[in-house]
């Protein structure tokens, strides 16, 4: 007799690919010269779908450029990019301006930036800049609903009044939250917060960051954050990478890194 095929229910799992994969990640910018100045050199990392990935490193070590070469956004989209951003296994950075528009927002990658009175129009209330991320052609029932839904998930139990509201009349906190919610109104798979609590109190950082990791939870959203604060790495992310002067010097799990650091500059940090 033929033996029998292991069943199925016993065979192991196939690892899911990451969401996004950065495999030698050059940038060059020009200088006001005309010089090109090499600002990211050679940095790799990997964000695992619905996984929360850290990029850590003091000012001016290549953290936010990273972050925008991935989608050739300002200033990485006026300087050379070269190496691979692999989103989903579709390679970035082979791809048109105009195919690459596609894989900012709806179904891809979102960005939550520093300032977030600064994303904002000031002469428009925030619910109606909501209701312009909202996908095109979506009935008005469910763009409301889905409003509400998002504005309650980071945080707001009555979204009303934040949506008659002018951003001069959020406080720092409310504004970063309702940024993330912009974001989140794409339904992307990968969230790009780069230094979301800079300049907020250490109450409305735990609030903020809160807030994204509930959304790793319910939506499944991978996070990429961009921070030079390490107590917030150590409290929410799984992963982390450490630039230092454009380059990674260090990553891996973030109890392993920030317990036993092999680096110089991860020790000094």
């Amino acid at each position: 007799m033929a033996p029998r095929p292991p069943c199925g229910c016993h065979a192991p799992a196939t690892p899911m690919p990451p969401c996004l994969t950065v495999r030698n990640l050059h940038v060059c910018l020009p200088d006001p010269g005309g010089a090109s100045v090499e600002v990211v050199r050679g940095v790799s990392f990997e964000v695992p779908e619905g996984g929360f990935h850290a990029l850590v490193g003091e000012s001016g070590c290549g953290k936010s450029v990273t972050s925008m070469a991935l989608t050739r956004l300002p200033p990485a989209d006026a300087g050379s990019v070269s190496g691979s951003v692999r989103f989903r296994g579709t390679e970035l950075l082979t791809l048109s301006p105009e195919s690459l528009r596609a894989f900012r927002g709806r179904g891809g990658i979102a960005y939550v930036f520093q300032d977030p009175l600064s994303t904002f129009n000031p002469v428009f209330t925030v619910g109606s800049q909501l209701r312009e991320a909202c996908p095109r052609g979506t009935p008005r029932r469910v763009r409301e609903a889905r409003l509400r839904e998002l504005l309650q998930l980071v945080g707001f139990a009555e979204p009303g009044p934040v949506l008659r509201s002018y951003p001069c009349q959020l406080s720092g906190g409310m504004a970063q939250r309702a940024c993330i919610a912009m974001a989140m109104m794409q339904e992307p798979a990968l969230l790009i917060a780069d230094e979301p609590t800079t300049a907020l109190d250490v109450i409305t950082q735990r609030t903020v960051l809160d807030t994204l990791q509930r959304l790793v939870r319910a939506a499944n959203v991978a996070v990429l954050l961009i921070t030079h604060n390490l107590a917030l790495v150590s409290h929410d992310a799984q992963t982390v990478s450490v630039l230092y002067a454009g380059q990674v010097v260090e990553d891996g799990p973030v109890r392993a890194v920030l317990s036993h650091p092999s680096h110089p500059y991860c020790r000094a940090l």
